[in-house]
């Protein structure tokens, strides 16, 4: 697999449990404080995804989300 089609899965992937919490939370069930803090990678991974969709930049925007993860570890 290339980069490329990586970073659609993993962008695939985070859409979809985007979607479930989601729709659990249309369902009813209130999210706690750490599930909508969870959520945040999820959305970043999507952005990036369609990021490397658009401008096909693999390796740059790949660097930018090792970068991020890291200062997400951080806090």
């Amino acid at each position: 697999m290339t980069g490329r089609e990586l970073s659609y899965l993993a962008g695939a992937g985070s859409a979809a449990l985007l979607i479930a919490a989601l729709g659990f939370q249309a369902a009813g069930y209130a999210p706690c404080e750490l599930c909508i803090l969870q959520r945040w990678p999820h959305v970043a991974a999507v952005i990036i995804a369609a990021l490397v969709w658009l401008t096909g930049w693999t390796r740059a925007l790949a660097v930018l989300g090792m970068i991020a993860a890291g200062m997400a570890m951080g806090f």
